[in-house]
């Protein structure tokens, strides 16, 4: 790899777009002073990445744009890039030519590209670190930089040779990994603190999941008991309800057969009374003389009771006249209504044998009252006898009346008793055919109340089946009811239902004094637990991670370790060497020296310095703060070269290094660049003409009363070939 180009505008004094172009071997910048020749190796450090202004010599970075002259206005930004050929991959990119451009504008803004991409300053550090480019070491010495090296600080020094070894990529990983430790500790330890504060929280959720499951697991036990008292409820009811079809068959069956038999029992009894008929119609008519003749007789006899009263009370009238005794009206009174109640029980009595009774008892009622007021207990009223004719022309009239009702009531008696054996022959003749018809209605009842108990049983029957058949309907969940089946199954089947009701019973029980749970606690529950998870696997990522962390700065800082050790023989072996050629004899060598500071023991790291030793031909010198301007430049130059050796970069600025070079120290100084410019390419600002004798192109800046620096180039092959 090698710098092919340049490219700046609007950087100090380059106002104008001015492009130079390299090639390997040795590029040389002159121009007189103040011409801003030494600007164009401030415009290869501020591509590179510098940050200090010091380092630029600039005190802001304004001071970076051009300012502006008498002909040309300042600008408002600086641009610098670098092209480099890239075909043997030193950069890790699959790109044969690789740039890296800078601009800054008046307001501070800094853009950084690789390939046009804009990005980052840290992807550039780390980018450039990989090619061995870096700032801190020997890519660039700027005039008055050249015994940097040596006024450096033990730790400094070392940093430079690190960059020059091209352990800055593996220093920058390591210091990567080491603030990634740290920041993943951090993490660690707040993600420990987080599940700590977390776990509790989490405990109580997980208690109350728990009630919850119990809960969920108790009505699942309870929707399982429910569907098993709901299948035996089921079975129970179809059993009961094909019982009652087969019952509700028989009892229709047996209501057919009772139908059929009544209709027989019926037709038997038609027939029986088919053959009587003709007596019950004769009987009838007898019963209704019968009737009719006591009926009239009980009216004779009432009436000869009447008249038998009347002589009797006349008969008496003068005895009872002549005694003055107290008339009891309210008894007279009493058994007058008792006679007039009997004569209208007579009158409307419906057989003639209630009519009988009712007339003897009448008669005998009447006989009573007469016989008490014949003697004497009553005090007959004969006013009005007294008033119509005398009591014996009463007794005669009333003899004779009493004769001929007494005629009239034999001859209805006669009748009577005539109708009353008719009646009695009919029923002696006929007993046998009653008694049958008899027997047939008692068997027409008997089949009549059994179909009527059918029937009973049959709605019964039928009730209980439409009941069953509206339970087997409403089967569900909800629908658990012990009552709806007692009676319809076994002592057996019913135990195991109730054992299954029992149970339902308890977990209603049990769900009606489990604590009330929020179903949202289950949502809370699953988020604290999967971030719970989330931190325990973060937890558990962090401790691999910071594992492979340590890891990898272990292997880093075996690596740097390696490399430097190896590498540190070489720099001493050739930084003597090249002390030697320049000083024409001498030594010198670096030592390395541990750090005693604590705090730099405490770091991860390797902490230790370089220390630098030489010894001057003829003189009694060791330590570098006693060499003279001269030697020191002479002794930096020789650790510069023995570090390019070691560790070649791909180009190396060098601006006016060679100014306090006498000629013969100049020729020895050019003769070591000659050895090392097949494997580094270097760009020399000089004044030094044997400097300029040795370079292979050669730019000269000026600048005119403008201010603006311009260039002018000079490849030495291509004017030889000209001259020839």
């Amino acid at each position: 790899m090698y710098l092919k180009q340049l490219k700046i505008q609007g950087f100090k004094s380059f106002a104008q777009k001015t492009q130079l172009d390299f090639q390997k071997g040795i590029s040389v910048v002159v121009g007189p002073n103040g011409s801003g020749k030494s600007n164009i190796a401030d415009a290869l450090r501020f591509v590179l990445g510098e940050q200090g202004m010091k380092n630029v010599r600039a005190k802001k970075s304004q001071d970076l744009i051009f300012s502006g002259s008498g002909t040309k206005p300042k600008m408002n930004m600086a641009y610098v890039e670098l092209v480099f050929d890239n075909k043997g991959k030193v950069f890790p990119v699959d790109f044969s030519e690789v740039s890296i451009a800078r601009k800054i504008f008046r307001d501070g803004e800094n853009k950084y590209f690789i390939n046009n991409s804009q990005v980052r300053l840290k992807d550039l550090s780390e980018f450039i670190a990989k090619a061995k480019l870096g700032l801190k070491g020997y890519t660039i010495v700027n005039q008055g930089m050249g015994d940097h090296i040596l006024n450096a600080s033990l730790k400094e020094r070392k940093e430079i040779i690190d960059e020059a070894l091209g352990l800055r990529e593996f220093q920058i990983k390591r210091n990567d990994a080491v603030l990634k430790l740290a920041q993943t500790e951090t993490n660690l330890e707040k993600t420990e603190s987080l599940i700590r504060e977390l776990s509790p929280h989490l405990k109580f959720l997980t208690k109350q999941v728990e009630k919850l499951d119990e809960k969920k697991n108790l009505q699942n036990e309870l929707e399982v008991l429910k569907k098993k008292f709901i299948e035996k409820k089921e079975e129970v009811l179809k059993k009961s309800k094909n019982f009652l079809e087969e019952e509700i068959k028989k009892l229709k069956d047996q209501l057919n057969f009772l139908k059929q038999e009544l209709e027989t029992v019926q037709k038997d009894i038609q027939n029986e009374e088919s053959k009587v008929s003709g007596f019950f119609g004769d009987l009838e008519s007898l019963e209704n003389s019968l009737f009719e003749v006591e009926k009239q007789r009980s009216v004779l006899q009432r009436e000869l009771g009447k008249v038998e009263g009347a002589i009797d009370l006349l008969k008496n009238s003068n005895f009872q006249a002549q005694k003055h005794v107290s008339i009891d009206l309210f008894y007279v009174k009493e058994k007058l209504e008792l006679l007039k109640k009997l004569l209208k029980k007579a009158i409307d009595a419906k057989s003639f044998e209630q009519m009988k009774e009712s007339l003897l008892e009448f008669s005998r009622s009447f006989s009573e009252l007469s016989d008490d007021v014949s003697s004497g207990k009553v005090k007959a009223n004969d006013k009005k006898a007294k008033q119509d004719k005398s009591t014996n022309d009463k007794l005669q009239d009333l003899q004779g009346q009493k004769e001929k009702l007494q005629k009239e009531l034999k001859k209805f008696q006669d009748e009577f008793y005539s109708i009353q054996n008719k009646i009695k022959k009919i029923n002696a003749e006929h007993h046998k055919e009653k008694e049958n018809i008899f027997s047939l209605k008692n068997k027409e009842k008997d089949i009549q109340t059994k179909i009527l108990q059918a029937k009973n049983d049959l709605y019964q029957k039928e009730t209980d089946l439409k009941r069953i058949n509206s339970e087997l309907s409403v089967l569900n969940l909800s629908n658990v009811a012990l009552d709806s089946i007692a009676g319809l199954c076994s002592q057996k089947e019913f135990s195991e239902v109730s054992a299954i009701f029992k149970s339902i019973e308890r977990i209603n029980i049990r769900l009606e004094t489990a604590e009330m749970i929020d179903e949202s606690v289950l949502d809370e529950y699953n988020q604290t637990k999967s971030r719970m998870e989330f931190l325990q696997k973060e937890v558990s990522d962090l401790k691999e991670a910071i594992e492979k962390i340590n890891v990898a700065i272990k292997e880093l800082n075996l690596q740097i370790e390696d490399k430097f050790n190896k590498s540190f023989l070489k720099i001493n072996k050739n930084f003597n060497k090249y002390f030697n050629i320049l000083f024409g004899g001498g030594s010198a060598k670096l030592e390395i020296v541990k750090q005693k500071d604590e705090e730099e023991k405490n770091k991860k790291d390797t902490s230790f310095g370089i220390d630098i030793f030489v010894s001057l031909p003829g003189k009694k010198v060791n330590s570098v703060s006693a060499l003279s301007g001269g030697e020191r430049t002479l002794s930096s130059l020789a650790l510069l070269f023995a570090l390019v050796f070691v560790s070649p970069p791909p180009f190396m600025v060098l601006d006016e290094i060679d100014a306090p070079l006498d000629e013969a120290n100049a020729s020895r100084f050019l003769k070591i660049l000659n050895e090392l410019k097949d494997n580094t390419q270097f760009v020399i600002v000089s004044h030094n003409r044997e400097t300029m004798r040795q370079a292979d192109i050669l730019y000269g800046v000026t600048m005119q009363n403008d201010g603006i620096s311009k260039l002018l180039s000079l490849k030495f092959e291509e004017a030889v070939k000209t001259l020839d």
